[in-house]
């Protein structure tokens, strides 16, 4: 069987034991080696991953404070809850208005006669041509007559090509079978109306051949009916429940009709609308970039730390462009914000100051005050052209960008990676090799041993089968 190794035949040592040591010799120094430098990469790339990992976090909190819109989004609150809801754009001027529902968007629904008897849902009702029109355009159906059941009445008028905003269906109760009609959308202008010509040919009905005429006349089942509300006095229609731009900037959706104000019926409730500036986000955002700044110094701290009492250091200890993470981002946080205007200069007029480990603190109650007071100067702190969040996001795009020192670093570790690992791959087939070499030794030895031992037994053999020359002194 080829590469079977067995124990050495001539010379009895443990040949294989013997190429197991010389060969574990040889690779062991170097094995250590490479996992040393494989560690030390890995290391690396954690410590580096995890750092680029909260700056990345850092710069999204940032975006919330830096965007265009980031101080221009306005909040829009009812005083009563449940009956509108609202949309404000940045366009919205703050202010409060009052608003009642009066009522909501309907969709137009009729009903034909009932067709009544066992067979009224499958009886053919004969050819003819329906006349269908909704929101002032009309529609022509022809109906086939054995095509011509309530079931295919409807699906023939909705699968009509030229279909205007018309569904049927077939509704069956306990007075029989009845073909119904309504509007896809809501709206006085979207009313369904229908006329029928049938040419009398259909099943025998009561005697008498059946027409599209038994549809008869068309009774309203749901009034068509547009949204209407009332906006500081002034009434506001809409086909649907949304209306857009009655104030500017503005977009209701009416979900539920006023309650009334008593018993009388004769008024409905108001509810107050309030559009201002969407000041709590603001604050949200101004915490969270807080909480970002101090989760980016304490990774930096931990990454960067030594510890003197076990002499160990972090994976950055050291490290250049760590310090220069913490320093740079200091410097700027520090810095004059060009375009701020007083009372909101810096970040320590709105309660962020910092600590002596680095980290910052905020003074929630200051920053409240500052958002309330002077929500406009907040924002020109933070989202003006030169703002704190434009300085501190081009800061960090130098180092987690798309060539962004960290990015770069990443990027160089993974390469030395790959290359350890070609090196480990080439390692491992020299190996192999000198494993044979090794072997082919030891073997060439077993066969020397074999053929000098063959030939000393040899020897051996012809001494002992001399004759014995002291035997005739015996005699």
């Amino acid at each position: 069987m080829s590469g079977l190794k067995l124990p050495g035949v001539g010379s009895g040592f443990p040949i294989q034991s013997f190429v197991d040591a010389v060969v574990s010799a040889e690779r062991t120094p170097k094995e250590q080696q490479l996992a040393r430098r494989a560690n030390s990469i890995d290391v690396q790339l954690s410590a580096y991953g995890g750092l680029k990992s909260v700056l990345d976090e850092f710069k999204t909190a940032l975006k919330k404070l830096g965007d265009e819109e980031a101080f221009q989004k306005r909040s829009a609150r009812f005083s009563e809850s449940g009956f509108l809801t609202a949309k404000a754009d940045k366009s919205a001027v703050a202010g409060s208005y009052s608003l009642v529902v009066e009522q909501l968007a309907e969709a137009h629904k009729i009903g034909s006669d009932y067709i009544t008897g066992e067979n009224a849902k499958s009886l053919q009702l004969g050819s003819g041509t329906l006349e269908l029109t909704s929101n002032g355009e009309s529609f022509s159906v022809d109906i086939a007559r054995d095509k011509s059941s309530l079931a295919d009445i409807a699906e023939a008028i909705n699968n009509a090509e030229d279909n205007k905003g018309v569904r049927a269906t077939v509704v069956t109760d306990d007075l029989g079978s009845r073909l119904v009609l309504f509007a896809e959308k809501t709206g006085v202008a979207n009313e369904v109306s229908l006329s029928v010509s049938g040419n009398g040919d259909g099943d025998d009905h009561n005697g008498n051949p059946a027409s599209l005429a038994l549809l008869g006349n068309f009774d309203t089942l749901q009034a068509a009916q547009d949204a209407r509300i009332k906006l500081d006095g002034a009434t506001i229609t809409s086909a649907t429940n949304e209306f857009k731009d009655a104030v500017t900037g503005l977009t209701l959706t009416a979900s539920k009709v006023s309650d009334w104000t008593d018993d009388s019926k004769t008024e409905r409730k108001a509810t107050t609308l309030t559009i201002g500036y969407d000041k709590t986000s603001v604050e949200t955002n101004l915490k969270g970039f807080v909480e970002s700044f101090n989760k980016v110094m304490s990774t930096i701290k931990q990454l960067t730390a030594y510890n003197v009492e076990t002499q160990k250091a972090g994976p950055l200890n050291g490290d250049g462009s760590a310090r220069a993470i913490t320093a740079q981002i200091r410097a700027l946080l520090s810095e004059a914000v060009e375009g701020a205007v007083s009372p909101v200069k810096s970040l320590t007029d709105l309660g962020i100051t910092t600590k002596q480990d680095g980290t910052i603190e905020l003074d929630a109650a200051l920053l409240k005050k500052q958002v309330d007071e002077n929500f406009e100067k907040v924002g020109l702190l933070f989202a003006s052209e030169k703002g704190v969040a434009e300085k501190l996001d081009d800061l960090l795009e130098g180092f987690v960008g798309k060539e962004g020192m960290l990015t770069e670093k990443d990027k160089s570790l993974r390469e030395q990676m790959k290359k350890l690992e070609k090196e480990a791959d080439a390692f491992t087939l020299r190996m192999e090799e000198f494993e044979a070499r090794t072997y082919k030794q030891f073997s060439a030895m077993d066969i020397a041993v074999a053929r000098m031992n063959q030939q000393l037994n040899s020897v051996v053999s012809a001494f002992e089968s001399m004759p014995d020359f002291n035997s005739w002194r015996k005699k």
